[in-house]
């Protein structure tokens, strides 16, 4: 277990099975004025603080898509879009941190029943972080009853404080992708997370080192989707284990960086009755409430925010109905929702840029709220899953 791991890990009973959906969503927005608070000592720190964590737990937001025989509460991929919107409201890591977790829960659920009950068995409350993208350079030995590991693997999220980790490394004869599931006291931190947007997401980069992995906690990363078909029988009253994987239902990054600019937009209605920006190089003020372009343009960004925000929602809870109703996704359907996880992203990017530029030079302060909106969104924007041009060549082949 991680350092930060044992100061919030304790012997605590699972939340509430009681626990609704709309539950889910009014802590989410409950915790908003204090995600704001800590927001900017988390871009300086460079993480989230463990009492942020142990909040994060004790909501309930890490058992929302775990079975229940975990303790978890089995609701879908509408509430992880929702509450993770939310939270990026208040704080842009914190819900990228809770998005990445809570959504591993379903890498966890592709293994046999052995490995779920080995991680959540002793503490329900246990997470997985690691890179599903197989490392080439990395090398797997098999040896009698498992593999020794070693390699590195970047792009961490949330690996600050996961008990657990999972990485992809060529095995067998043909270097296939293999999933490695490890106790995080196996590996080693990196520090080398230095962005300039979503820099409290902990994304290190893990190094392991000739370590063993048990066969049963190995398998083929392309067997993933018929392993989850399989697990089903485990969990069938657990609806969510009938959506897509990689699931694009539940928009994980995308829902971050909408909630960003949402946040961003919220920021610059409640500060701009007070904001001013210098009239000219001689000198003067205009105040930014009195201005008729500011007014335009900022109706414009709110407005984008808005509607990428009703997109998700939408979205998500077609992809929840499908799952609850154990219907398949069509490839039109997957489709459709990697290109509005892009576009809600891009709507979201331009959004929060708009705002950005009506604040002036104010929000060249790395602290201020809507200049690490900006800088949020736009490293979000990067994901290999929210590449705009790769989904529109795939929606369109889909649809044609």
């Amino acid at each position: 277990m991680t350092s930060e791991a044992s100061r919030v890990a304790a012997a605590r009973p699972a939340p509430s099975p009681d626990l609704t959906a709309d539950d889910m969503v009014a802590a989410a927005q409950a915790m908003i004025p204090l995600l704001r608070e800590r927001a900017a000592d988390v871009d300086a720190d460079r993480r989230i603080s463990a009492d942020t964590y142990r909040r994060l737990g004790d909501a309930g937001f890490f058992h929302m898509l775990k079975p229940k025989k975990y303790g978890g509460l089995e609701l879908s991929e509408h509430e992880h879009a929702r509450v993770a919107m939310n939270l990026a409201r208040g704080c842009t890591s914190t819900a990228w941190v809770f998005s990445i977790l809570s959504s591993d829960n379903t890498a966890i659920l592709a293994f046999p029943e052995e490995v779920q009950d080995e991680i959540w068995g002793p503490d329900t409350f246990a997470t997985l972080a690691g890179n599903t993208n197989m490392n080439p350079k990395a090398v797997a030995e098999k040896v009698r009853g498992g593999y020794r590991l070693t390699g590195q693997w970047g792009f961490c999220s949330g690996s600050d404080f996961s008990e657990w980790l999972i990485f992809n490394a060529p095995a067998g004869d043909d270097g296939e992708g293999h999933m490695f599931v490890l106790p995080h006291s196996d590996a080693e931190t990196v520090d080398d997370w230095y962005p300039t947007g979503m820099r409290g997401t902990g994304s290190r980069t893990m190094s392991v080192s000739d370590v063993f992995v048990p066969e049963h906690r190995v398998q083929l990363a392309k067997d993933t989707v018929h392993k989850l078909k399989e697990r089903r029988a485990l969990h069938p009253t657990f609806d969510t284990m009938w959506a897509t994987w990689p699931s694009n239902g539940r928009f994980p990054f995308a829902s971050c960086a909408v909630g960003a600019a949402w946040g961003a937009a919220e920021h610059f209605a409640e500060t701009v009755g007070t904001s001013t920006r210098v009239a000219n190089a001689l000198g003067g003020a205009v105040r930014l409430s009195e201005s008729d372009y500011v007014a335009s343009e900022f109706a414009q960004a709110q407005g984008d925010a808005e509607m990428a925000r009703l997109l998700i929602e939408k979205r998500s809870l077609q992809a929840s109905e499908r799952a609850r109703a154990r219907v398949e996704s069509t490839e039109a359907e997957v489709a459709r929702d990697l290109r509005d996880n892009a576009l809600s992203t891009r709507t979201a990017l331009r959004s929060v840029q708009q705002i950005f530029s009506l604040v002036g030079a104010k929000a060249g302060n790395a602290s201020h709220p809507v200049s690490r909106a900006k800088r949020d969104v736009e490293m979000i924007s990067h994901h290999v899953t929210l590449n705009w041009r790769q989904g529109a060549v795939r929606y369109l082949a889909a649809v044609s």
